[in-house]
Order: C-alpha cells, then sequence, then structure tokens
C-alpha cells in the first residue's frame, strides 16, 4: 500500500488490491496494469557502462558513448554511477518506446471488449481497456540483477575509490578474462567489499541509489493509454536466462553463472539470515510499486519438530514485516536433497521447489535453474 500511495489512486481502492501473476499489485476490477510489459536485465546497463557503450555479448555498440575505461577518467565514483545512469536510461526508454508502438497495435489489431466489460471506468468512458478505458492505467517493468548491479557498485566504490586498492582499467581487464588472469582482485572482491544483505548501511544506501533512479526514470514517461510506468524487481527464471548471457562482473560474479534471484542478495552476502531480512526491508517501497521477489532457503534439521519449525518461519516472516518488508517466500528443502533429486529424478517427481512466485517440480527444471536453487542462500533454524 505504502508504494501505491504515490499515485492517484482512491485510498479504498488502494486497500482492494492484489496480486497479478506472482506478486505485481493490481487495483481489483478497476486497474489495466500490464504489470509484466517487459523483463529489463539491468546488468546490461552496467556491462555497457564498462564498455562505453557497447554490449560485449551482443557485439553491438548500443548505447551512447559515456567513457572508456582507462582511457577517459572517471575522476569520482559518482562519475562511474551518472554513466551507468545514462546507459540504464538509454534502455529503459528505448523498452517503453518499444512497448508503446506494441502497445498501439494492440489497440488497432485485437482490442478486448469482453475483458473492458469487467473492468470499471470502461462504459463510463466509452473506452477499450487497451485505450485506457480502465479506472486506473499503468505498465509495469520486472528489473532483474538489481543486486548483482548494487554489489559490483559497491565493489568499484570500495576498492577504487575509497580504499584505492584497485583501478577501472585493472577490474575491466579482470572483468575481461572472466578474473582468471586475475585472481588477487577477485580475492579481494570477496574479502574486502560489504555486499547487500549483510547488514551494511552503504550498501543498503546503494541499493536504494539503484532503485530510486530507475522508479523516477520510468516515472518521467506515460503509457500509450495515459498511466504512469512502474519499476518491481522480480525476475521468475530469467535471473539464469540473462546470467547465462552476461560475462563477469565487478561483484565477483563468474561468466555464464546466474543472476541474483529477484532482489535476494546473493549467498555469500551474509550467514545470518537476519541480515538479509534487515536490509531487503530497509528498501523504501516508493520505489518498488510493481513490487518484488524475495527468495529465501531455511531448511530444518531432522531434530526440528514441525510445530518448532513453524513456530520460527513464522517468527522470521512476522519480523521481516514488522521491519516493512513487502514480499517473501520460503523454500525448506536442502541442497543435499536437490543434488540426489538431479542424480535420481525418479525418485522425486513430486517434489515442489519455489522459484520466485510461482512454483515447479524440481525435476522438470533445466540444470542451469537446479543449479541456481541449489547455490541460493541457506539458513537453518
Amino acid at each position: 500500500m505504502a508504494s501505491l500511495e504515490q499515485y492517484d489512486y482512491e485510498l479504498s481502492d488502494i486497500r482492494d488490491w492484489a496480486a497479478t501473476g506472482c506478486v505485481e499489485p493490481t487495483l481489483c476490477g478497476k486497474h489495466m496494469g500490464h504489470t509484466n510489459f517487459q523483463m529489463m536485465n539491468m546488468v546490461g546497463a552496467l556491462e555497457m557502462t564498462l564498455n562505453n557503450g557497447y554490449h560485449p555479448t551482443m557485439q553491438w555498440h548500443l548505447g551512447p558513448k559515456t567513457g572508456q575505461v582507462g582511457v577517459d577518467d572517471f575522476p569520482s565514483f559518482d562519475s562511474f554511477f551518472d554513466a551507468f545512469t545514462q546507459q540504464f536510461g538509454f534502455l529503459i526508454s528505448q523498452s517503453i518506446e518499444y512497448n508503446d508502438m506494441l502497445g498501439k497495435a494492440h489497440q488497432a489489431i485485437r482490442p478486448t471488449p469482453l475483458l473492458s466489460s469487467l473492468i470499471d471506468g470502461t462504459i463510463q468512458s466509452a473506452k477499450d481497456v487497451t485505450h485506457g478505458g480502465a479506472k486506473y492505467n499503468s505498465s509495469g517493468a520486472a528489473c532483474i540483477g538489481l543486486a548483482d548491479v548494487t554489489d559490483s557498485m559497491m565493489a568499484i566504490k570500495t576498492l577504487v575509490y575509497d580504499k584505492k586498492l584497485a583501478t577501472l582499467k585493472r577490474f575491466k581487464a579482470a572483468i575481461d578474462t572472466d578474473f582468471n588472469d586475475d585472481l588477487e582482485l577477485l580475492s579481494m572482491i570477496h574479502n574486502k567489499v560489504p555486499l547487500f544483505g549483510s547488514g551494511n548501511e552503504d550498501s543498503v544506501a546503494m541499493a536504494n541509489r539503484i532503485t530510486q533512479f530507475t522508479h523516477d526514470h520510468y516515472g518521467k514517461h506515460t503509457n500509450y493509454r495515459g498511466g504512469k510506468y512502474t519499476a518491481g524487481f522480480w525476475s521468475m527464471s530469467n535471473h539464469v536466462i540473462f546470467g547465462t548471457l552476461s560475462g563477469a562482473l565487478p561483484s565477483g560474479k563468474r561468466a555464464g553463472k546466474s543472476l541474483t534471484p529477484g532482489l535476494t542478495p546473493k549467498a555469500e552476502a551474509s550467514d545470518n539470515m537476519l541480515d538479509n531480512l534487515r536490509d531487503v526491508a530497509r528498501l523504501d517501497p516508493k520505489n518498488m510499486s510493481n513490487n518484488i521477489a524475495f527468495n529465501v532457503k531455511v531448511v530444518p534439521s531432522a531434530e526440528d519438530s514441525r510445530d518448532r519449525t513453524v513456530d520460527i518461519m513464522k517468527s522470521y516472516t512476522r519480523s521481516y514485516f514488522k521491519l516493512g518488508g513487502m514480499q517473501m517466500q520460503l523454500n525448506v528443502v536442502s541442497a543435499d536433497t536437490l543434488k540426489d533429486a538431479m542424480i535420481h529424478p525418479e525418485n522425486y517427481r513430486n517434489l515442489l521447489v519455489r522459484i520466485s512466485g510461482y512454483n515447479a517440480y524440481f525435476v522438470t527444471l533445466n540444470r542451469d535453474m537446479q543449479m541456481e536453487l541449489i547455490e541460493r542462500s541457506s539458513f537453518g533454524l
């Protein structure tokens, strides 16, 4: 509700919100939300920042020229961050232009009279929902890779600008070789950089800075139905796909490895689940009005009774929401069980796992998705 109050929605309607798809808030019977108009790869903007607008996977000079690492000077962290926002803003604006063209084609080719008859506002306005006839209109993006970008920014800020232990040129060279030629830098990243989800104030501030830019840039635009664009931070299973298409990152991610699911902190951030809960809960909900996906794996031991397990999980969940958290989902299956299911799928045909905002049978997933689930942070009770 706090994320929706910034829009011109009546309070009684906000109180009647429900989730569309996995997590996205929509006002029941009155809202044409189009809550997944695009899956936005935030990491692509970071890679373009490191390559002066060139996208290394696509081999395409796609974005604006914001400076070549090692040639042009980035005298401060803010100057590097500004280059990132230029690349990211470019991608956002391009995606919105594309979506508006698709929407106008939809208006002409496939209006939706049955759906329109079920949405408040269309009869009064005499407009199909594709033409903005609903009482409320918006279009929502799913932004993927928030923790990856946040941790990358923290690595550059900490090691290059604060502690002066490395240069941007060295980061770029290490990333281009997947860190194989500079394992020392990879070790520094792992040992000296405070990550999102570790309980570090600066990393939370960095995540809020990134989400605020994302929200504000989407919010500058009006969609083809006269509503606002909104930003959410969830990924379904696309964090795995985008990860395979991404190179190494300043965060220490190796080339081809999965991105983090939704806005979940990466596994190395902390051994303490409370650090994860507190950091995610401290993100400003106004910047995430298309909601989030926060995945947690809590694995009881064989000695934990059912009642104790449920009580502790309830306490974690209640604490998270009291701190201001928006959404959380839990897996309770151990990595050892999942590994055994990969080897002996015939024994686990009914094993359900939580991917993001939805469940799936583990043995039906591809190997990359299975490995991402196994490698997620796992906390005991």
